[in-house]
């Protein structure tokens, strides 16, 4: 099995649809091997997981999976965590939760200069927009507001 051919195959289906590569790996799970793709972007739904499923399946040989594994294409979260400054960026306008000694809670961000994130948020009715240090925060991820 080469988990890299199968992620080399997978790259064109999501570049089609708009979407990025996250992760791949093998597990065991519930007494069944799975080979684990997650993906990333918007908007994601299950007809379109499905569609790019079943595109890969058939650009998949024997070598590239091996038969006893399942083949798992799935989503990271709605909630998932922003690893890094280029996550972030991307995340400019995008509801988002900060843990930070300054402030922990929901916002949306605003703008982030590679140093100072804008997160513009609810303070007990009135809204505002404040700094913090992105050196300071200490859990980002993407949120889900109700």
């Amino acid at each position: 099995m080469n988990l890299e051919r199968i992620k080399e195959k997978l790259n064109p289906i999501l570049e089609a649809n708009g979407l990025t590569f996250h992760s791949i790996r093998t597990k065991r799970e519930f007494g069944e091997n799975i080979v684990e793709i997650l993906i990333e972007g918007f908007p994601i739904d299950s007809a379109l997981l499905e569609k790019m499923h079943r595109e890969l399946v058939e650009k998949l040989s024997d070598d590239d999976l091996d038969p006893r594994y399942f083949l798992e294409l799935s989503t990271v979260g709605l909630e998932r965590p922003i690893r890094n400054k280029e996550d972030l960026l991307m995340a400019i306008e995008r509801y988002i939760y900060l843990e930070s000694p300054k402030y922990r809670g929901n916002g949306t961000l605003k703008a982030f200069d590679g140093e100072t994130i804008k997160l513009h948020i609810n303070d007990k009715g009135r809204f505002r927009t404040i700094d913090i240090n992105y050196r300071d925060a200490r859990k980002i991820r993407f949120a889900v507001k109700f």
